[in-house]
């Protein structure tokens, strides 16, 4: 078991974060169980999710995932051995094509769990989700085309449109709230 990355998540895991008391309470045993990342439990892992927000345009950016099929926020698996922060800025690098996003790590936005029906394209059958918002226009982004089949910003109704992914449902209607 990832010490560090238990120690972290059990840091950040708060109730007032997930939709449900059931939420909170997987997320925690999945914690105590240890083999957190897909390296450890290619079924059954942590990911960061982030979305990248623009209060000006009051647009969100979500990606048509290659894997999934699906419109939705970007993020991916934390990798053994990885810290939050770390497995962060590596995925916004990756997808985004930024460097060293977060010097520090942000509090998350909320948790989700999402379950994964994708066989035999993923392995995955369940992501526990840490989600971090990216205030940012976007202006430095170097998309990487390997991973979407488009990436788009667009306003709040139409990402509810598109987007079919719970989490990211979930995620796009609190944004809206606050």
């Amino acid at each position: 078991m990832d010490n560090q990355l238990a120690q972290q998540l059990k840091a950040i895991v708060n109730a007032s974060l997930c939709d449900t008391k059931e939420t909170y309470q997987h997320i925690l045993a999945k914690i105590g169980q240890g083999n957190l990342t897909r390296d450890e439990d290619a079924e059954n892992h942590f990911c960061v999710y982030f979305l990248p927000y623009n209060a000006d345009t009051k647009e969100v950016f979500l990606v048509h995932h290659k894997k999934s099929g699906l419109w939705l926020s970007p993020g991916g698996h934390i990798d053994k051995n990885e810290e939050l922060l770390e497995a962060l800025n590596r995925e916004i690098e990756e997808e985004l094509g930024v460097k060293r996003w977060f010097p520090a790590l942000p509090p998350p936005f909320t948790l989700s769990i999402t379950p994964i029906d994708n066989r035999p394209i993923q392995t995955c059958r369940m992501h526990y989700d840490v989600w971090y918002l990216v205030a940012t226009d976007g202006s430095n982004f170097l998309v990487n085309p390997e991973e979407f089949h488009k990436t788009q910003w667009m306003a709040f109704d139409k990402a509810e449109q598109l987007a079919k992914d719970p989490a990211t449902l979930r995620t796009l209607k609190i944004l809206q709230q606050q």
